[in-house]
């Protein structure tokens, strides 16, 4: 009779264990948060990133296959994610080919990707240079083949989230300041983009576009990074997420028959002013920083002028007294400093 019992008994005890273990899973397993599924990211690249800087692309740029850059399920929808990135998922990028106006700076291209790796390598960021001579853009400007680079940086760190792109004519100041914790962090967003900003157009002078950018808005929304200075916004430093509407914007700017022919003299600048001013859409997804977060001038007030401790000195328009030069090297010699020196726009 007993042992009768002992099967029984033995019975229960395994399914009340069978019943625990999947109890102790559930609650390990069962309640995930969405943002764990937001937030996970495929391992790192297997493969060193291969970039050919040498030969011409053969034909039209949107042709070619880097521009159908990924863009992963939870970013696929017009309603966006938030999350502080990790240093490997984020790429500065400079696209250029040692041209134009920067040619006057000695050995610019050169220095610069060197002043970038040692930032890039003390936070553990990619340092990638494109070169965008490569690239066909037709009777475009080549001011305009900075955009194919940015869905080139996408393509080729499939891992990436957040690419910095940024001309050649700007050096990196204070190389303590974390991107991921000062600029791209969702508390750091929503604590610096401008609230119910007027998005200015230079070209209308004294006519204000009385359009502005939103005075609420959702940080999981907010896929472009930018700044503005006194005529409108500025690409020269801009930041740009992995997400379906980054890939559309792109593809927007460059629509060489509405915004990229040889009327936009502003190029791939007054394309996405364009955009911001005519679209809602737009508005919602780009926001904008007070200049000197990662876009301060040499010359200019407190709102725009470069000042001790700020990331980044862009020499926008040092071409038009031929002082690139100059500027350049007096900056150069402060980079990483630690003392006092405040730079006044009259000094200049």
């Amino acid at each position: 009779m007993q042992g009768f019992q002992v099967a029984p008994r033995r019975s229960i005890i395994l399914a009340v264990s069978i019943i625990t273990i999947f109890v102790v899973l559930f609650r390990f397993y069962g309640d995930v948060p969405v943002d764990y599924y937001r937030n996970y990211g495929p391992g790192e690249t297997l493969f060193p990133i291969q970039v050919d800087n040498t030969r011409p692309q053969p034909g039209y740029f949107k042709a070619q296959p880097e521009w159908n850059f990924n863009v992963p399920a939870s970013s696929k929808g017009w309603k966006g994610y938030a999350k502080t990135p990790k240093a490997s998922d984020i790429v500065v990028l400079t696209a250029s080919d040692g041209g134009g106006h920067n040619s006057a700076i000695p050995n610019v291209l050169d220095r610069v990707l060197k002043d970038r790796q040692e930032y890039c390598d003390k936070h553990g960021y990619t340092n990638l240079w494109l070169n965008t001579s490569r690239y066909d853009i037709g009777d475009a400007h080549r001011t305009w083949s900075k955009i194919p680079a940015v869905a080139e940086a996408f393509s080729v760190n499939p891992n990436a989230e957040w690419v910095w792109l940024i001309d050649t004519d700007i050096i990196i100041m204070t190389p303590d300041v974390s991107l991921s914790r000062d600029v791209l962090a969702p508390e750091a967003i929503k604590r610096g983009l401008m609230r119910h900003t007027p998005i200015l157009d230079g070209q209308l002078k004294k006519n204000p576009t009385n359009i502005f950018t939103p005075q609420d808005f959702r940080v999981e929304d907010i896929d472009i990074l930018i700044t503005q200075d006194h005529q409108s916004v500025n690409t020269g430093s801009t930041f740009f997420r992995r997400t379906a509407f980054t890939r559309w914007i792109l593809e927007m700017m460059t629509d060489y028959t509405m915004l990229m022919g040889k009327e936009h003299v502003g190029a791939e600048q007054d394309a996405i002013k364009h955009l911001m001013l005519e679209h809602q859409l737009v508005r919602d997804h780009v926001g904008i920083y007070p200049q000197r977060k990662f876009n301060a001038y040499v010359q200019g007030g407190d709102n725009m002028g470069y000042r001790d401790g700020d990331l980044a000195v862009h020499f926008a328009g040092c071409w038009v007294g031929g002082k690139c030069a100059t500027w350049f090297e007096e900056y150069w010699g402060k980079k990483g400093k630690k003392e006092t020196w405040r730079p006044v726009g009259g000094s200049h």
